[in-house]
Formats: C-alpha cells, structure tokens, sequence
C-alpha cells in the first residue's frame, strides 16, 4: 500500500513517539489491515473499486491521525491512544471537543 506521506516524515513521526527500531513497520502493517478490514464492508457504490483505488486519495491528517493511535498502542499508550482517538470521533459541536 502506498501511503500519503514519504519516509522521512515516517522517521520523525516514529521518534516523535519514541518507536523502537521495528516498531514503525509494525505501525504501518496495523494501518493497512484495519484499512484492509473496513474495505470488505465498504458500501456496494464503490464494490467495483480495487483496495489500491479506495485507498489512493488518503488525506494525510486521516493517515497521521490513525499512524498517531496505532504507534501510541505500539508503544503502550493504550490510555492515550483512545482519548486520542475519542477526541477526533466526538461530534464538532461537543464543547469537550479540543482537537
């Protein structure tokens, strides 16, 4: 899979979260299986589209926002993890809402 940002921006990101040395690859593995996972329920207007087309146009704020939750798992932020992503699902007009 190809995904929206290049290596260096990967690299930081991962020391940004303090990974070990495998651990981003193990990031990136996580993402394209729960990417691979909601492609097989994806809706029957877009059944015709290959993974590789569905998934091209990824926004990068989707992509960091998901390699965000699932390097803080890797790294035992588990807590974190879900507040973070707690916080991007909670509707726009929740005034709790700080991202």
């Amino acid at each position: 899979m190809k995904f929206p940002v290049d290596d260096d921006t990967l690299t930081a990101w991962a020391t940004l979260l303090g990974l070990t040395e495998k651990q981003p690859a193990e990031v990136l593995n996580d993402i394209e299986e729960s990417l691979r996972r909601g492609y097989t329920f994806r809706p029957l207007a877009i059944r015709h589209l290959t993974f590789e087309e569905v998934t091209a146009d990824m926004d990068i704020d989707e992509f960091a926002l998901m390699y965000l939750t699932f390097g803080l798992h890797r790294a035992g932020q588990d807590e974190l993890a879900d507040d973070v992503m707690g916080r991007a699902l909670a509707p726009a007009t929740d005034p709790r809402r700080t991202l």
